[in-house]
């Protein structure tokens, strides 16, 4: 039957005029839509006298899922790899006159910090010149020694003719004195000795300039190496990347304060001048107190959420858990263990420092009802929610399991399905309470911990 047929038939009869009678089908037919507006009718109505409409209540569904339970901690960001530069040993004191902007990209071979060269630059002068003299020495030497050498086997030679005379004159003949034929073979006895002494003091010549070479070779060898020293250490005075990174400048104890360096700065050696990370690969670097550490194991998964870009969470791995717990400062009495998360490669804007919340999940509890936490309120030690029925808000007493910042467990008072609010429906309607005997209860309060929740399968 139409709606307008059903109009007619429930309108009294006109005098004088007989109305057909309804068939039975029809009759039937409008049961249901006016038992619909009958309901539309009381809810309507349910919600005049409470106040509260059920559309101006925020409200959520009751949903079966797996409630991933997370332990929050606290960490920085750090590059897997990082280049530290510092101001090289050189003795005395270094002025920087180049140094790289913080927060400059830079490549392989670009340089990083100079510092002045003046005063090695007079030492070099020094020490080339020390050198010079030395090489001078040694090519005066051997000249000398040439000449010597050469005087040397003149006489050897020399020596060696009269050696020759001497044996012409030696004869048998008996014609010639007895005499004189002692005397021709003492001549050859002294002309063989004299060659004899020539030699040696060739020799002698030759090991004496062999020594004087050495000693003036030692001098030109000391002043080589001292030049040689000298570049090596102009050469420390610029330093330059040796791989991609941003300039990180390290704050370090300068004048009794604490500060970064800067163009015109003196450092001493070994002073700490910047930190180069390579930004391709990034690690956390987090702190959980020791009475959670139980929690925590090698392999967990990490939501991490930088301070800086919230809106971006990065997904982890806790890969090294420390040993030890130690204090974080000195003013600290609580004791921490060291984390190192690992994090895929990204395209994020990340820079190491940066603080992050590091969300561990620590375990997952499959299978259960679950709520939001602003669904739970507790009236004394009771706790309640609000769920939503033919007859408006019903304040329903439930039991709660594990909980996280978002969802808790519900083992008893709800199913599946149900309609809770996410506020008290009295707080607004002017303190006018759905059930209205109990008293206002209080919200529940988040933990510290932070959680995901999946749906189940």
């Amino acid at each position: 039957m139409t709606s307008f047929a059903w109009a007619l038939s429930t309108q009294p009869a006109a005098p004088g005029v007989t109305l057909p009678p309804m068939p039975a089908r029809a009759i039937h037919a409008s049961v249901a839509p006016l038992a619909a507006l009958r309901v539309a009718l009381l809810a309507a109505l349910l919600g005049a006298c409470t106040g509260t409409s059920a559309d101006s209540v925020p409200t959520a569904d009751v949903t079966r899922g797996t409630l991933a339970v997370v332990l929050g901690v606290p960490g920085e960001l750090e590059a897997v790899k990082s280049e530290n530069v510092s101001a090289p040993n050189i003795r005395g004191g270094l002025k920087i006159t180049t140094l790289a902007e913080e927060g400059t990209r830079v490549k392989a071979g670009d340089l990083l910090v100079e510092f002045d060269p003046s005063d090695l630059m007079k030492e070099m002068e020094q020490a080339v010149s020390r050198l010079r003299i030395a090489q001078t020495k040694i090519a005066q030497k051997q000249a000398q020694q040439t000449v010597k050498f050469a005087s040397a086997r003149n006489d050897i030679v020399t020596a060696g003719l009269d050696k020759e005379r001497a044996e012409l004159r030696v004869t048998e003949s008996e014609t010639v004195p007895r005499v004189e034929r002692e005397s021709a073979r003492l001549d050859v006895e002294e002309s063989r000795l004299a060659v004899g002494r020539s030699e040696a003091a060739l020799q002698s010549t030759e090991l004496e300039a062999a020594a004087e070479l050495e000693l003036l070779r030692l001098e030109e060898a000391e002043a080589q190496a001292k030049v040689d020293q000298i570049e090596r250490q102009l050469d420390k005075l610029v330093i330059r990347a040796t791989g991609d990174g941003i300039v990180l400048l390290t704050e370090d104890w300068r004048g009794g304060t604490l500060s970064k360096s800067s163009v015109g700065d003196s450092v001493w050696p070994g002073n700490a001048i910047m930190e180069l990370p390579d930004l391709a690969a990034m690690r956390v670097e987090a702190w959980v107190h020791e009475v959670d550490a139980t929690q925590v194991a090698v392999g967990q998964r990490v939501n991490v959420v930088v301070d800086a870009r919230p809106e971006t969470p990065l997904q982890g791995t806790v890969e090294r858990v420390s040993d030890l717990a130690v204090k974080r400062n000195e003013a600290s009495e609580v004791k921490h263990l060291e984390l190192t998360i690992a994090l895929p490669p990204t395209d994020a804007a990340l820079k190491p420092g940066m603080t992050v919340r590091a969300e561990i999940q620590v375990a997952d509890v499959p299978d259960v009802l679950l709520v939001p936490r602003e669904s739970v309120f507790y009236d004394g030690a009771e706790a309640v929610v609000y769920r939503s029925g033919l007859s408006g808000w019903k304040r329903v007493p439930v039991k709660l399991g594990r909980t996280n910042d978002s969802h808790v467990v519900v083992t008893e008072g709800l199913e599946a399905g149900d309609r809770v609010a996410l506020v008290d429906p009295a707080s607004l309607d002017g303190g006018t309470r759905a059930g209205g005997a109990a008293p206002m209860p209080t919200q529940a309060s988040a933990p510290p911990a932070a959680a995901a929740v999946s749906p189940a399968p």
